[in-house]
């Protein structure tokens, strides 16, 4: 039993068997979305980053975040991946984790070079314009 909405609870179910994950990875994960939609869902205030890859990884992908204030850490509650090439994924617990990444599960280090504070419009304008996976 969950309290997950049933396509979420569907899509999270056919991850753990495609990945042939035990049933205590799966209840673990499933604790993971839990928290993260916890912390999605309550209120407070929240900021919004941006990281520009220089070439280490996948030169001129960028990845942005909605993030919260948790015991003195910034954790991201969604993410936008967009590889170089432009195409484009969005993680949050309704998504956490899918055949092209997943939402980070460490706090952001807001000393990190690159890392720059984008607003909400800026970061919201191309989460809408990500179709979702299950569509």
């Amino acid at each position: 039993m969950t309290n997950l909405p049933a396509d979420v609870d569907e899509r999270y179910r056919l991850l753990a068997a495609r990945r042939g994950w035990p049933a205590e990875t799966e209840t673990a994960f499933r604790a993971a979305v839990t928290w993260y939609r916890t912390l999605d869902e309550a209120p407070g205030p929240r900021s919004y980053f941006e990281y520009v890859d220089d070439g280490l990884v996948d030169e001129g992908a960028r990845w942005l975040w909605e993030t919260v204030d948790v015991d003195e850490e910034t954790v991201a509650v969604k993410q936008i991946d967009i590889s170089s090439t432009g195409i484009a994924h969005r993680h949050w617990w309704q998504n956490l984790d899918d055949d092209y990444g997943s939402l980070t599960d460490q706090p952001l280090d807001l000393d990190q070079p690159g890392l720059a504070s984008i607003t909400d419009s800026a970061f919201f304008a191309l989460w809408h314009a990500i179709r979702d996976p299950k569509e």
